[in-house]
């Protein structure tokens, strides 16, 4: 079930439970040095209607942080990418997971 955050009120507990569940998702896979670089509502969905279990989707634009060039240098969504991500100049520059974490707080406030 895809699920749009704007478009929903989450209780104080219930909003916790959503950022700790992204905070360990996203602490896993920085764990292994993999940056998502697109995180936004809608790269989030609820394991099952009941349950407030999220899952991370949508890799397409995942990368290893500790590689030599990025494929993709400027990218995400506009409103969700990281500043350091969409104000490169020098597209031999390079960034860390830490860019993931900008998205994190933008999704957090909608909640």
């Amino acid at each position: 079930m895809n699920f749009h955050f704007l478009f929903c009120r989450f209780s104080l507990e219930e909003a916790r439970y959503i950022i700790k569940g992204l905070l360990e998702g996203i602490a896993e896979m920085h764990s292994k040095n993999i940056m998502h670089r697109d995180l936004k509502p809608e790269n989030l969905i609820f394991k099952t209607q009941d349950s407030m279990d999220l899952a991370i989707v949508d890799l397409g634009l995942a990368t290893r942080a500790d590689i030599d060039a990025f494929m993709f240098v400027r990218c995400g969504t506009p409103g969700f990418v990281a500043p350091e991500v969409i104000n490169i100049k020098d597209l031999n520059t390079k960034y860390d997971v830490i860019c993931d974490i900008f998205s994190l707080g933008l999704i957090f406030h909608l909640l």
